[in-house]
């Protein structure tokens, strides 16, 4: 199998136009699967009618117009919050009426560690009895600290000890939070506990955090993408053009949405890359 037969690309991209026409051009781009992203505070307002069913064969029959299919869904919450266990559950839900398995998720605050854990000990199995594996993932500002490093992601599947609990891996993810540490380094530690993976390049300005093209930033994908081209791992380009970070790490989404012609580039120019990658891999 190519790597691109298991690249998706996440609608997060897209932030601000409608989906009809984003999986449009993820079709026209020669990629078969799409990442829907739901993620508190990246990608506009949330409400519980996102993950009804009506809503979910909404999107089926977008999806089978467009000839795509998904197995990933970016629905990134605080799992730590007082309504964390039924939101979190809705969100399993909508999964399983989607077809999709992995839920990637960031976690929380790392002062809320415990509360995460024991949330994830109850919503891991919840998760397998609709077939699903929740992808916890490593955060990108402080909003999400209680995974930052690759190491505290394997300790948090150490503690919740469940099939149904995997990573979900973002090297772009720790050039922010944990700039001491390298992304690819990082991203070795990680993929054998991947079910999930998300690639995401970097650009460290003086006062914040840029996403351009793959290539185009400050991580070595080589050693990664060759990784992901000897593991039957799914994983998508997930790369939110519309916001950057400061330097404190905190998201700052833009007010305008980034021009279909931009996004097109941006993601013909990382699909580029990474079969560029994996040939010479």
């Amino acid at each position: 199998m190519s790597i691109l037969d298991r690249l998706a690309i996440n609608t997060a991209i897209f932030d601000g136009h409608d989906l009809k026409t984003s999986l449009k051009v993820i079709k026209s781009l020669g990629v078969n699967k799409v990442e829907f992203a739901f993620n508190q505070g990246y990608v506009g307002q949330l409400d519980s009618d996102m993950f009804s069913a009506t809503h979910a064969e909404y999107l089926l029959s977008l999806m089978d117009k467009e000839e795509l299919h998904s197995d990933a869904l970016g629905c990134t919450m605080n799992l730590a919050s007082p309504d964390a266990l039924e939101e979190f559950k809705l969100r399993i839900r909508f999964a399983q009426k989607l077809g999709v398995k992995y839920l990637n998720t960031c976690t929380g605050p790392i002062a809320e560690r415990q509360t995460i854990i024991s949330n994830l000990k109850v919503l891991a199995p919840y998760a397998e009895v609709h077939g699903c594996v929740i992808c916890i993932e490593n955060g990108g500002d402080h909003n999400f600290n209680a995974f930052a490093s690759a190491d505290d992601g394997i300790r948090i599947l150490s503690e919740v000890a469940h099939p149904a609990l995997a990573l979900n891996f973002d090297p772009g993810n720790s050039v922010s939070l944990v700039p001491n540490l390298s992304p690819s380094e990082e991203a070795k530690i990680a993929l054998p506990f991947c079910q999930h993976f998300h690639v995401k390049d970097v650009q460290v300005h003086d006062d914040r955090f840029t996403f351009p093209a793959l290539g185009e930033g400050i991580i070595n994908f080589k050693g990664i993408v060759s990784s992901l081209n000897q593991r039957d791992v799914s994983f998508s380009i997930e790369k939110p053009l519309r916001m950057y970070r400061r330097k404190d790490s905190f998201p700052i989404r833009g007010r305008s949405p980034e021009s279909i012609q931009d996004i097109s580039a941006v993601l013909t120019k990382s699909i580029q890359f990474i079969e560029q990658l994996a040939e010479d891999s």
